[in-house]
């Protein structure tokens, strides 16, 4: 399941063939148990298939409100890193030499490392070294800053330690905000519902018709491939912004 969560275009289709497959089976079942010769049958059917598409559709509701403030928190985040980087690159140069050089060329590293933490994808390793890096950068820039607080403990000394000090905490915000998921419980309980809806579908139906097979399967797996879509923080294609970290290292990288 994890791996169709994280392939979410992958995992719609998926879906899309197994609820065609429900549909199919369910109007063989039909078609078996002669439900549609029978008024009361068919009309317990079709009530308890109409209540089984309103809870699909609740369910899909409930979780695409679940998945777009995750989406935004991490677009959200990604901006104000790029801010408290570029914030804190300003204020070290109140630092003495030669901590203010050392300190500006470490956070033009750290800008790269975040780069590749948030092109890293599905590469474990590549998102693993990215974030060792980062702490590693964050390591030297925190004892460069509190070298030089043993002899400068001045206002604007103390700007520049809140600056890195809030750069440091949106790392931790971000690594939190990319692991924080939709439930796998709550996937589980999209598809056993849909495929039970579908399954339901297709007891009602009198005959085979190509579009009734995948009309109504092919929908739910849009909408629930597109859901999956912007949960998943590293794939797929709705992408997080990267314009703001890439402006910010064109801007490093154009200073002599």
């Amino acid at each position: 399941m994890a791996y169709l969560l994280n392939k979410p275009w992958l995992f719609g289709l998926v879906l899309a063939i197994s609820l065609a497959a429900a549909i199919e089976l369910g109007r063989r079942t039909a078609a078996w148990a002669h439900i549609q010769d029978d008024t009361n049958r068919k009309d317990q059917m079709v009530a308890i298939r109409d209540g089984l598409f309103v809870l699909v559709s609740l369910l899909l509701g409930f979780t695409l409100a679940l998945a777009v403030p995750r989406y935004n928190e991490r677009r959200t985040l990604l901006v104000e890193e790029a801010i408290s980087i570029g914030t804190t690159y300003l204020r070290a140069g109140v630092l003495p030499q030669p901590y203010r050089d050392n300190a500006r060329d470490l956070l033009r590293h750290y800008v790269d490392a975040r780069l590749d933490l948030n092109n890293a994808g599905l590469d474990a390793a590549r998102f693993g070294e990215a974030a060792n890096r980062s702490k590693h950068i964050q390591a030297q820039l925190w004892a460069d800053a509190l070298a030089v607080a043993q002899t400068d403990r001045t206002g604007i000394m103390a700007t520049y330690v809140n600056s890195l000090n809030e750069t440091i905490d949106l790392n931790d915000k971000r690594i939190a905000a990319l692991e924080n998921r939709i439930p796998v419980s709550i996937w589980y309980l999209i598809l056993s519902v849909s495929v039970i809806a579908i399954f339901s579908r297709g007891l009602t139906l009198t005959g085979r018709f190509w579009l009734t097979l995948v009309l109504a399967p092919i929908t739910i797996a849009i909408v629930v491939a597109l859901v999956a879509d912007l949960d998943s923080p590293s794939t797929g294609l709705i992408r997080l912004d990267q314009r703001a970290m890439q402006r910010l290292k064109a801007e490093f990288s154009s200073e002599p």
